[in-house]
Parts: structure tokens; C-alpha cells; sequence
């Protein structure tokens, strides 16, 4: 279960994210629904989401998330990038745990080619 000292910090990061970038308010919402299920599986665990490590988000990756596709593990590493960037920032943390992950392979997106009748 989320702690509430997690539910504090994720509500200041969105409240930052949404002041200094307006972000939509579809997009707040992914941030605060990809870090309060990390913040609950954390909590399961004993620990706060400002303690998280980089063993603990890979353990929640393959715990969580092994079948997703590539697009969506990747998006979910960008908001835990964000989310510990801003927190090493506000000094809640002292390393970015999310420096060494590396982002899942995509296969390439090739548009695709039309033919000369659609072009004309």
C-alpha cells in the first residue's frame, strides 16, 4: 500500500511538473498513476518512493511489467527519469537511481510509402 510521505512528493511533482511545463491535464495524470503504482509496490516492500533504488525499479520492471511493449516500458522509464531528476533537484535524493537503466528496443517505425495514384 502507498505511504503518505510518497503521496505528498508525488503530488508536489506533479504540482511542479504542471507549473513549470503545463502539462496537460491527461498527461498529470499518466505521471501520477505510473509513480503511485510504483509507490505502492514499493510500499509492499517497506520503503518510500524517495528511497528507491536502481535494483528496486528494475525488480519492479520484471515484477510488473515483463510482458508490456517496449513503447510503454520506455514511457514509464521516462516519467521515473523525470519524477528522480526533480527530486535530486529539490534535494530529496542524493543519487538518480535511473542514470544506468537503459530503455527497451523499438523496432524502427518506417512510414510507409504510397503510390503514385495517391499522390495525385
Amino acid at each position: 500500500m502507498e505511504q503518505p510521505r510518497s503521496a505528498e512528493t508525488i503530488d508536489r511533482f506533479v504540482d511542479a511538473l504542471w507549473i513549470e511545463d503545463g502539462l496537460a491535464a491527461q498527461s498529470l495524470a499518466a505521471y501520477r498513476r505510473d509513480l503511485t503504482a510504483l509507490a505502492a509496490w514499493l510500499g509492499s516492500h517497506g520503503r518510500e518512493l524517495v528511497d528507491a533504488g536502481e535494483a528496486d525499479l528494475r525488480e519492479y520492471a520484471v515484477a510488473r511489467h515483463a510482458g508490456s511493449a517496449a513503447s510503454s516500458v520506455n514511457r514509464r522509464l521516462a516519467v521515473f527519469r523525470r519524477f528522480f531528476r526533480w527530486a535530486l533537484r529539490e534535494r530529496l535524493i542524493e543519487a538518480d537511481p535511473t542514470l544506468r537503466l537503459a530503455t527497451s528496443r523499438q523496432p524502427l517505425r518506417v512510414p510507409k510509402s504510397i503510390s503514385e495514384a495517391q499522390v495525385e
